[in-house]
């Protein structure tokens, strides 16, 4: 008895071992191949999964992978590259990639992961990215977090804090080359194209002699040059998330902000707040574009608690 029970369980292991794929979420490194295209991912961290959208014009998604490190501790952080850059498919010398195009590789990819639902944060662009999905996809998004969001097709006016910022820059010595540089054509290849950003990044927070060291060690990738002129090149409607869709995002939606954030301002976050209904906006102070990175704690805080929920 003790040997057909034992042949038995052994046949039932073997039939699960033959019947389960690989697991698409486990901890470490990975490639999808999906319609033709490939990406790669990495999977860290421990608890509810948390996919990260990185921005689409070519930076990567490494400066999110590593500052984002933090959230580790609390849920399991998903991050990939988008079409263009690191690991995944490069772009080809016509292609032309909107946000549209990018939020529909998420979908690719969030049927090759088997999930129904998900957590999604993006930054940025990647932001951008996030509200085309949860617009188009709003069954599939539970939680939304939005950081320092990009607003494409934003006609209103910057607001009080964006003014204040910016005569604040104008006349601090620390924003003098920035502010003479930040407009530099960018060369054509993928270093100088990287080293043309690190020099400038400061431009984009609130104290760069504290800030822009960090953000520029966290950026360990080559960043794509031929990604940002596709993506450059796009037509302005594929470029820009329809204002006027926003009401149909259906996600537990968290809007944080950096108040001095010198390239997507305040006034667009707290569009954003208004358009989605229900969500939550949280505001930094003395934080530009980099709020993870410029004011952690005030960062950190709020969106454990809201993905925690």
């Amino acid at each position: 008895m003790k040997t057909l029970i034992a042949g038995w369980l052994a046949l039932a292991l073997a039939t699960t071992a033959s019947a389960t794929p690989p697991d698409r979420l486990s901890p470490g490194d990975h490639t999808a191949d999906v319609d033709g295209l490939r990406f790669h991912y990495r999977v860290e961290g421990h608890g509810p999964l948390l996919v990260v959208q990185a921005p689409g014009w070519g930076i990567g998604t490494d400066y999110l992978a590593n500052g984002l490190a933090p959230l580790r501790t609390h849920f399991t952080v998903l991050t990939y590259d988008p079409r263009g850059t690191g690991g995944s498919t490069p772009v080809r010398a016509n292609d032309h990639l909107g946000n549209a195009d990018l939020a529909n590789d998420l979908e690719r990819l969030r049927t090759y992961w088997g999930l129904s639902r998900m957590n999604l944060l993006g930054h940025s662009n990647g932001s951008a990215i996030a509200i085309v999905y949860a617009e188009t996809h709003p069954a599939q998004v539970d939680k939304l977090v939005l950081v320092g969001s990009q607003l494409l097709g934003y006609t209103g006016d910057s607001g009080p804090a964006y003014d204040a910022e910016k005569a604040r820059r104008k006349a601090s010595p620390d924003f003098a080359w920035l502010l003479a540089h930040i407009g530099d054509k960018a060369p054509s290849d993928d270093r100088g194209f990287t080293t043309y950003f690190r020099e400038r990044v400061g431009f984009y927070v609130y104290d760069p002699g504290k800030d822009a060291p960090t953000i520029v060690r966290q950026l360990t990738n080559t960043m794509s040059r031929s990604m940002n002129r596709a993506f450059d090149e796009s037509p302005a409607t594929d470029k820009a998330p329809p204002l006027s869709d926003l009401g149909k995002i259906t996600a537990k939606t968290l809007v944080v902000e950096g108040r001095q954030d010198p390239v997507c301002p305040l006034a667009e976050s707290e569009f954003l707040r208004d358009g989605i209904h229900g969500a939550r906006l949280v505001t930094i102070d003395k934080s530009g574009h980099f709020p993870w990175v410029e004011q952690p704690d005030a960062f950190f805080a709020p969106v454990t608690s809201f993905l925690s929920e």
